[in-house]
């Protein structure tokens, strides 16, 4: 099953707003000499809605060739139309990925029925495990609990699930009689913590890319029984995802990627970088977290 903390990892953009593979290179081997369990290219932290589709291919390849087996790689193949998921997916195999993931379609308001055909229709285009992916405050559309438990049920190759709903009561009702080897991990960094005690598996977090220890350390600290000291580290990851309230998503991110050294850049218009105010709220976050001294 999948299981750990996986890294959704950010699109560094130069000044011109291209891709610099570069300092991508740098960020994923610095995010793998953490200790994190994966990684996730081409993830909602990454901009996916910002990139053309020659883009993300370019990613997925680019994420294995760095990689090195030496962890996981998931590939996010959301898109509005199950033809450019279908195309995306068939690209992904190709670079070798060890997992897909896939958001409910954004724009459009396709029904239960529809999204359920859409996953099922793009699990076929591979042979590579899906999970299904639900983050309503962006994609607008969600994949309902009982439609995620009958894609489990039908589709051997649907892995599991990325809850970023941040409802623990709907998290609770993923694992709930799930598949024995569905995993269900969260997107959000206040359920890590929570999560684990109902049983998930483990989280993707937009954090990882600063502070992957943290979040590791929540799940070392409950894997050794100290469950006060695990809450304590849940609460230093809390306030950076109350940080992560300071600009629009993911400038905040790329801010403290850039506060600890890593070549994050900017984010693609129209999100703008956190001005000085902001980031200087955010610098003390940081420093009150321990990840800035």
């Amino acid at each position: 099953m999948l299981r750990g903390v996986y890294a959704a990892l950010v699109t560094p953009f130069g000044a011109n707003e291209n891709i610099d593979e570069k300092a991508y290179e740098t960020i994923i081997n610095w995010t793998i000499g953490q200790g994190i369990t994966g990684v996730f290219t081409v993830a909602s932290t990454g901009e996916s809605w910002a990139l053309s589709v020659e883009e993300k291919v370019r990613l997925f390849r680019l994420t294995v060739e760095v990689a090195r087996r030496r962890v996981p790689v998931i590939a996010g193949v959301g898109a509005p139309s199950t033809r450019e998921a279908v195309f995306l997916a068939e690209a992904a195999q190709k670079a070798g990925v060890d997992y897909l993931c896939a958001a409910p379609p954004s724009f459009v308001r396709p029904n239960q029925d529809e999204m359920m055909s859409h996953f099922g229709t793009l699990s076929q285009a591979s042979s590579v495990p899906l999970l299904l992916y639900n983050i309503p405050m962006l994609a607008g559309n969600v994949l309902g609990t009982p439609a995620v438990k009958a894609l489990a049920e039908r589709v051997p190759r649907v892995a599991g699930i990325k809850d970023s709903g941040g409802d623990l009561t709907v998290l609770n009702d993923l694992l709930i009689g799930r598949r024995p080897d569905f995993s269900v991990v969260t997107g959000i960094d206040t359920l890590v913590l929570p999560g684990l005690l109902a049983g998930s598996q483990g989280a993707i977090l937009g954090s990882a890319n600063v502070c992957p220890a943290l979040s590791l350390e929540v799940l070392r600290l409950l894997d050794a029984g100290q469950w006060d000291e695990a809450w304590k580290a849940q609460n230093r990851l809390t306030r950076f995802w109350l940080a992560m309230g300071l600009g629009s998503f993911p400038a905040p991110v790329k801010a403290a990627m850039e506060m600890i050294g890593l070549p994050a850049g900017t984010p693609r218009g129209p999100v703008a970088p956190l001005d000085a105010e902001r980031r200087s709220a955010l610098k003390q976050e940081l420093r009150a977290m321990g990840v800035l001294e």
